[in-house]
């Protein structure tokens, strides 16, 4: 993913007695544990872009997911500029490509006209780190290691139980 975030788990000394009580289902249950905090983070990541106001057309929003790999879950963008605004970006001038037909000017249209110039001073984009901000939110919280909680004692006792 383009723009990703790590978030920490804490676990609770009981419940990892009960993970080493059933070491045989173990991988299984802390699998699901993370699918949990996987179905959950990206829309809280959604709420909070929204509430930083970063919508314009929702493609970042849009753009928002959640994988689950053996003992990991990643949350993140795919969004070309999604990187952007969760790092920020300083002050740069940008400068066009050299074309095919030999000019080397930028084209910016403005009101139905054109206007050529030979680069442009961008002013740089503050972080506004919507994937780091929520996730540590969540993790201050605790919603990150009850969320791994549940997952891992549903597992547990649906394996049991089934």
């Amino acid at each position: 993913m383009a723009a990703e975030i790590n978030a920490r788990v804490e676990i609770s000394p009981e419940l990892q007695h009960l993970i080493d009580q059933n070491e045989d289902i173990a991988p299984k249950a802390i699998k699901e544990g993370m699918k949990r905090i996987t179905r959950t983070a990206p829309k809280q990541v959604r709420k909070k872009i929204r509430s930083l106001g970063l919508i314009k057309k929702g493609n970042l929003v849009k753009t928002i997911r959640g994988k689950t790999n053996k003992d990991k879950s990643i949350i993140g963008s795919q969004y070309f500029v999604g990187h952007i605004l969760e790092g920020g970006a300083k002050s740069h001038i940008i400068k066009p490509r050299k074309s095919r037909r030999g000019g080397s000017y930028l084209r910016i249209p403005i009101g139905g006209r054109s206007l050529f110039v030979k680069q442009v001073r961008h002013p740089g984009v503050k972080a506004y780190k919507f994937l780091e901000g929520t996730i540590h939110d969540m993790e201050s919280s605790g919603e990150i290691s009850s969320l791994f909680a549940q997952g891992v004692q549903q597992a547990i006792e649906e394996i049991q139980n089934g």
